[in-house]
């Protein structure tokens, strides 16, 4: 699980951080910043996946041309904050090493580059709970020197130590994963990091992709909600899991909803329908809102879930009657352990809805007048706020703007700084 991101120079935050927990909820105005922080998550995936710096920000294709990774939103341009040289990406997580649960801070700084230069990597470093900094590229606060353009580190792994050199146009991390002649020992480690950073999934729902039919076996949701229809039936195939799902169905609309159903095409794809005794509705037919609800129901209850997702504006779609029926699911899957939610949202319904801890999981993300730098605080950390929740409805605050004023107000007793 994510604990911690913090952002430097990234996009348009100067330095800020989001602390994270099992449900995160970022709330705030348009154009604040709440997609950077989308961005900057989706960043360390891309670490986490073996790409080269400028694949992550670009994009990344297969051997056949087919696209396996879309850049980051703006690209090289708009990824530093006003023009700087460099950004700075770190993460606190957890992680298994050994068998054992561990804490471990993950830091990168890149440079941009320009058109003399690929972007590349400035200073990197990892370090774990019990067993150090196992990675350094500037020991001691110092840089090792950089030879024949290659960023040169330091690795520790109790009394092991080792100076070894790597390209710098791709993560050090990844590549001490995957390199031949590095000590087992380090790849394990490494190894390990990479993979609880991997396990990130970022749905952005298309619903012609979520109407397509998909092959059968297919157990994971794209992105767009791709493969919907077989990780259904995957789902499905179990009954208690299939009567879980369909209850959930049956309380989001007014169909009488009795089941699932997976005609296949001559190709032997399957489109989901929804039975409604001998009535089939099927993926075309059903209402936006019915199927975003169920791409939501594939990515949590499905057979391979991932261990932390990204859901941008979770109440689009969602009628507000029955908004409070996906809090309710987000909120139960989160509870049972095993993965992480973070997500954005415009609603303020959404806000009452939430459990007291979940609440306690929603960050503001605002800029100041007249400040260009966006900034990440706990709506619980606003000064006064805690009093003011158990006395008025946190939607009302957020629908009245009071949680932007109260951080405007504090910031301007305090000089600007808080």
């Amino acid at each position: 699980m994510l604990t911690r991101l913090r952002l430097e120079r990234f996009k348009n935050f100067q330095d800020a951080v989001l602390y994270t927990g099992p449900l995160t909820i970022l709330v705030g105005a348009n154009a604040t910043g709440k997609s950077n922080v989308r961005e900057a998550l989706r960043f360390v995936h891309g670490i986490a996946r073996g790409y080269t710096l400028a694949e992550i920000v670009d994009e990344k294709r297969g051997l056949g041309g087919e696209l396996q990774w879309r850049g980051i939103r703006g690209g090289f341009r708009d990824l530093t904050y006003l023009g700087a040289r460099t950004f700075a990406l770190e993460v606190d997580f957890q992680m298994r090493y050994k068998g054992r649960p561990r804490h471990a801070t993950y830091r990168i700084e890149v440079e941009v580059g320009d058109k003399r230069r690929a972007p590349h990597v400035v200073a990197e470093s990892l370090w774990v709970k019990g067993v150090g900094t196992v990675l350094n590229s500037h020991p001691g606060g110092k840089a090792i020197e950089l030879h024949d353009s290659l960023i040169t580190v330091e690795l520790l792994l109790g009394k092991q130590r080792h100076v070894r050199s790597f390209v710098p146009e791709q993560p050090v991390i990844a590549q001490l994963a995957d390199r031949s002649g590095i000590p087992a020992s380090f790849k394990a480690v490494a190894g390990k990091a990479l993979e609880a950073l991997h396990s990130m999934r970022f749905h952005d729902l298309d619903l012609g992709a979520i109407r397509e039919p998909s092959t059968p076996g297919q157990k994971t949701l794209g992105d767009g909600g791709e493969n919907l229809s077989s990780v259904l039936q995957a789902i499905c195939a179990n009954e208690e899991q299939e009567r879980a799902l369909v209850a959930w169905l049956r309380a989001l609309t007014p169909l009488d909803a009795d089941g699932l159903a997976f005609p296949e095409d001559a190709a032997g794809r399957v489109l989901v329908n929804l039975r409604e005794g001998d009535h089939l509705i099927s993926a075309i037919s059903a209402s936006d809102g019915t199927l975003r609800f169920l791409a939501m129901l594939a990515a949590l209850l499905g057979p391979r879930p991932a261990e932390c997702y990204f859901f941008d504006e979770l109440e689009t779609g969602i009628h507000p009657t029955r908004l409070h029926l996906l809090v309710q699911l987000i909120e139960q899957r989160v509870r049972a352990g095993g993965i992480q939610v973070i997500a954005t949202t415009h609603s303020p319904q959404l806000l009452a809805m939430l459990s007291r801890s979940s609440l306690e999981g929603v960050s503001l993300v605002y800029r100041l007048p007249g400040k260009p730098a966006g900034r990440i605080k706990r709506i619980l950390e606003i000064p006064d706020a805690k009093r003011v929740v158990e006395q008025q409805d946190v939607s009302r605050l957020h629908a009245s703007g009071w949680l932007e004023d109260a951080v405007f107000f504090t910031a301007e007793e305090e000089g600007g700084d808080e």
